[in-house]
């Protein structure tokens, strides 16, 4: 009687609706912290043995009420811990398997034509991994580009003048998700050149859009002229444009020649292989 007394008055200190809340809200806390996803499993294993024996009215009417979907989240947890699902885009026959550990909550849109989402993947090997999640876009063209780029580094690995050089594609992983969806990997700590050139022309009081407004000063109706006078008119603005933006933009970021000398040497390398690469397989929208 008196084990019976003392393990009823442990039961109502914290009925099932309280026991489940709390317990949510901690894992999903320690979950966004990194945790290590077996914890959370093993720690989830005493509440469903207690939520598949049920003993009073209130017990029975809680699993009535949310069993199902509680049963059904459990599982799908297990599915998770024991698929091991590799990172995107990670895999290497001759390395240890990296899976996914969680996904970052914060997701960030950039503002460009087809608002690509951002997000960010933590690996089982503590690393973070940044993917862009594209939709309205059909990445399978992308992923075969990027399969035939490994094989033309492996010739180029193979060839003793382009492996002197260290010539080579950089490569990216393209995960296609539907025919109309899909990841690609995004490296951190990276510019775009639109964005060195309006970074450079900020710093020296020049207008991002300089080469349009001597277009506009050729003639002002842009839009309405034919291909050949439009090409005049490009020819003109270059023709009244520095055009050193990018070769400013590396002289100042680097911290001396040496430096500036090894960015110049890989921006110049990767450039050609990639234009060489892009004129022979006839792609028009690759950039280097």
């Amino acid at each position: 009687q008196t084990e019976l007394v003392s393990r009823e008055l442990i039961r109502i200190t914290l009925l099932f609706p309280e026991m489940w809340m709390k317990s949510i809200d901690s894992l999903a806390a320690k979950y966004s912290g990194g945790h290590d996803i077996s914890e959370i499993v093993r720690e989830l294993q005493s509440h469903y043995k207690r939520l598949y024996n049920p003993e009073t009215l209130p017990e029975y009417r809680f699993v009535q009420e949310f069993g199902k979907d509680l049963s059904i989240a459990y599982e799908s947890l297990l599915q998770f811990y024991k698929a091991r699902n590799p990172v995107p885009g990670s895999y290497n026959p001759d390395s240890n398997l990296t899976t996914i550990q969680l996904f970052k909550p914060d997701i960030e849109v950039h503002r460009t034509a087809q608002l690509p989402r951002q997000m960010c993947i933590q690996g089982s090997d503590g690393n973070e991994y940044t993917f862009l999640l594209k939709g309205l876009d059909d990445l399978r063209l992308d992923e075969r580009v990027m399969q035939l780029f490994g094989l033309i580094n492996s010739l180029l690995s193979k060839d003793s003048e382009t492996a002197r050089r260290s010539l080579a594609i950089e490569r990216f992983p393209v995960v296609p998700l539907s025919s109309n969806s899909g990841l690609i990997g995004f490296y951190s700590n990276t510019n775009s050149l639109n964005q060195i050139v309006i970074e450079n022309r900020k710093a020296v009081n020049q207008p991002n859009r300089l080469e349009l407004n001597f277009a506009c000063q050729f003639t002002p109706n842009w839009t309405t002229l034919t291909t050949m006078q439009k090409v005049e008119s490009f020819e003109y603005a270059l023709s009244n444009t520095p055009g050193n933006d990018l070769h400013r933009a590396m002289w100042y970021k680097s911290p001396n020649a040496e430096v500036w000398l090894e960015r110049r040497t890989n921006y110049t390398r990767s450039l050609a292989v990639m234009s060489i690469a892009g004129y022979i397989l006839g792609l028009g929208d690759r950039h280097p």
